[in-house]
């Protein structure tokens, strides 16, 4: 190499010294609970004795499966009858027209006919929503955690009869304070770590919500991070350490 360029580059080299080191951001750790996806209490919209239950604490069910049902005899029985009414005021109406085709009746006894078909029509359709009230039906997916009630036992209105909780994804939720917001934005991806699965235990997900409220009195505000958990490894009530 030339003598010419020779003190340039030895500037070069000792400018690159001077510089000063960039140092990796340290990730801040946020205490958190792990959360369920979906935590349901069925109840049921009317009063009744439990005649059956087909499911038990531990059941994966899916939504709209039967869990039990209530006695519905006297429903039934209504039901049945609504249904020879309705069937009834369906065959007049239908022969009403022919009558009035040939001239024999007036259009008016036509159309009382028509709206009494109509009524029955509707009269079945509350008796069929009566009976179907008393089937007690999943109303989503997940594991049955509580069943609270047995056969034999009356119960009333909206009173809790099972849990379902769905665990195929779970939420970590921390709360961090409202100068911590910059670090943080919905769709981030996350890493969450869960210290009583093991060293090795750490889970990614996103931010899935951000609580719009900082409360008064702690100034803090909610941070819902959404992990899939197809393997059920993450149990709700564990403590979680998450990474922002």
């Amino acid at each position: 190499m030339s003598s010419l360029f020779r003190p340039l580059l030895a500037a070069t080299v000792s400018l690159a010294g001077l510089l000063p080191a960039v140092e990796a951001a340290v990730p801040r750790i946020f205490d958190g609970l792990i959360l369920p996806y979906r935590e349901v209490v069925v109840s049921t919209p009317v009063q009744g004795q439990i005649e059956s239950i087909s499911v038990k604490e531990g059941d994966a069910v899916t939504a709209g499966q039967t869990l039990g049902q209530l006695n519905n005899r006297l429903e039934s029985l209504e039901m049945d009858r609504a249904k020879i009414v309705m069937s009834k005021k369906n065959f007049d109406f239908k022969g009403s027209k022919n009558l009035f085709d040939e001239k024999i009746i007036s259009e008016d006894e036509v159309l009382n006919r028509r709206s009494e078909a109509e009524v029955a029509k509707l009269q079945y359709d509350v008796a069929a929503e009566l009976v179907a009230q008393r089937t007690i039906k999943a109303p989503s997916a997940g594991l049955i955690v509580e069943k609270n009630r047995e056969i034999g036992e009356t119960v009333t209105a909206t009173q809790p009869l099972f849990r379902i909780v769905d665990i195929t994804q779970v939420y970590a939720q921390i709360f961090i304070r409202a100068e911590d917001l910059a670090l943080v934005k919905e769709g981030n991806a996350i890493s969450v770590r869960v210290p009583v699965l093991g060293p090795d235990a750490t889970f990614k997900g996103t931010v899935d919500f951000i609580d719009p409220r900082v409360d008064a009195a702690s100034g803090l505000l909610r941070v819902k991070v959404l992990i899939p958990n197809p393997e059920a490894r993450l149990k709700a009530g564990l403590r979680a350490e998450v990474s922002l």
